[in-house]
């Protein structure tokens, strides 16, 4: 499958709409994780954690063609820098195209919809915590997928990435919910 349509299939378990391209990055990566093919979708260490260039531009191809709308929203960091969020709605073309995706490939639309369903169910987590949780999985891959919290806070740390206690409990708990990950019987492992 392509990235484009995996990505649109992703629109479309998640009700048509991305809150941010941090969110878009972070809900597709785990989807490719819990789907199985997220090597596919190119997942790299970014600052934000797990990126893929290729889900980027599979979501700018979609706006380009006219199946998304894109509104951007500013504000101000308690710094007095402004940051900008780009968020993503199909339109009607893109629910056209997304339904006739689902018509083609039943199986991964059922699939993705049944994980989709599980991530929204783990509760509400914010961008920065879903951050939290993929960094957390993915060092978790690079560690063979067992791991102590120490463990896993010196490689994230080692890829340039600060996880403080608060988001690491909220990220554990989301990848419990989602039964990505079981803590030891001691409490300070991953799965």
């Amino acid at each position: 499958m392509e990235t484009r349509d995996f990505v649109l299939l992703a629109y479309a378990a998640f009700d048509g709409k991305m809150r941010g391209k941090t969110m878009l990055q972070k809900r597709i990566y785990f989807l490719g994780e819990m789907l199985g093919v997220v090597d596919e979708l190119g997942y790299i260490p970014h600052y934000y954690g797990p990126y893929s260039p290729s889900v980027a531009n599979a979501n700018a191809e979609l706006a380009a063609l006219g199946y998304l709308n894109e509104s951007a929203s500013s504000a101000t960091d308690a710094r007095g820098f402004e940051i900008v969020r780009y968020d993503y709605a199909l339109n009607n073309a893109g629910k056209r195209i997304a339904q006739r995706k689902k018509e083609a490939d039943p199986d991964l639309s059922a699939k993705m919809q049944q994980k989709a369903s599980a991530i929204k169910r783990a509760g509400p987590i914010n961008y920065v915590e879903l951050s939290a949780a993929a960094k957390i999985y993915f060092v978790l891959g690079e560690l063979g997928r067992k791991a102590t919290l120490k463990a896993i806070r010196e490689m994230a740390q080692n890829l340039g990435w600060a996880i403080p206690g608060m988001e690491m409990d909220k990220a554990v708990a989301f990848l419990e919910a989602v039964e990505l990950v079981t803590r030891s019987k001691s409490g300070s492992g991953g799965q």
